[in-house]
């Protein structure tokens, strides 16, 4: 049995609903315009004057030597430069034209020491195009090593022995080695002229005006 207490406050209850109903009207047309929304994305259309390139990292340019390298004589962070000494194209579309040039820094020096040669590596930072414009890249120069390196051998010993040396189906024959305390390194001198091969470290994006000339 419900109390005539307990019904009078439902009924108190509900008045205050719909009092607070009827002060949200439902909003009109009119302010309904006048909220502010967040715009469309736009997404702009690629300019059909350009055109891009993506030349992909492990792709070669082959180069000569413009700055004369050596150990004795250089220090970390010298420029060197090269020009391309062919045309470059990706596909049928030229890329850099021959005489492009790139441009580097010795970036790593180490003299010889004993028992070891000195040691010397190039990168390049930088492509200067014919119109004055530079792109970026990164790039190693491709030698014997694994680590892009010239140099860095061991160095023989000083002194010579003999050596007797068993081969199967042939016999012993004596040979020269060289023991003892190993001999001092010797410096690196590369000449301008060299003929290099650049390889690529980062893909290179490459935009051009579709009648571009150089």
């Amino acid at each position: 049995m419900i109390t005539t207490n307990i019904m009078n406050r439902w009924a108190l209850l509900g008045s205050l609903t719909l009092g607070l109903l009827s002060v949200q009207p439902l909003t009109s047309a009119e302010e309904t315009s006048q909220i502010p929304i967040s715009p469309p994305v736009q997404r702009s259309e690629p300019d059909p004057r350009f055109i891009n390139y993506t030349l992909p990292a492990g792709t070669a340019f082959h180069v000569l030597l413009q700055t004369p390298l050596s150990t004795e004589i250089n220090q970390l962070d010298d420029p060197v430069e090269v020009i391309s000494n062919q045309h470059i194209y990706l596909y049928e579309e030229l890329m850099f034209p021959k005489n492009t040039r790139f441009i580097g820094k010795v970036s790593q020096l180490e003299p010889p020491i004993q028992g070891r040669e000195a040691i010397l590596a190039v990168t390049f930072q930088e492509i200067i195009l014919h119109n004055g414009e530079k792109l970026p890249i990164q790039a190693h120069v491709r030698t014997p090593r694994k680590d892009h390196t010239w140099g860095g051998q061991v160095t023989r010993g000083t002194k010579p022995y003999l050596s007797t040396q068993r081969v199967a189906g042939i016999g012993e024959y004596n040979k020269v080695v060289f023991g003892g305390p190993r001999a001092m390194g010797t410096h690196i001198t590369i000449p301008p002229g060299e003929h290099w091969t650049i390889i690529l470290d980062q893909p290179l994006s490459i935009t051009k005006a579709r009648a571009e000339q150089f």
